[in-house]
């Protein structure tokens, strides 16, 4: 339990007693009180009661430092690849005139 309360925000939730003192000695209203006391808070003569309010200074419970790592990459302009021509054994014939007037053709090598 203790290390509960130490280690998260429970801590804060138990000091609403003390928010409740406080803004009962308070002259004003209520939204008068937390506009006072969490916007922007200015050093007066409750200063030390002002920052054992709950949520004023929440403990840092969980902190992350991540960083990534240094990425440096090259592009490398790609090798010309040559690839050798092969001799091809196929002879275009003559096809009739009504075949090749069609939409599908067969291959043509050149």
């Amino acid at each position: 339990m203790m290390y509960v309360l130490a280690t998260t925000n429970t801590a804060e939730v138990l000091k609403v007693p003390l928010f409740v003192e406080h803004l009962m000695e308070y002259e004003g209203n209520f939204a008068e009180f937390v506009m006072e006391h969490y916007d922007n808070h200015k050093e007066d003569s409750d200063w030390a009661t002002d920052q054992k309010l709950p949520f004023i200074n929440p403990p840092i419970v969980l902190m992350v430092n991540a960083q990534l790592p240094d990425m440096t990459f090259h592009i490398e302009k790609p090798k010309e690849i040559r690839v050798p021509q092969k001799n091809s054994t196929y002879q275009e014939k003559n096809f009739p005139s009504l075949y090749l007037s069609r939409i599908f053709q067969p291959p043509r090598f050149s």
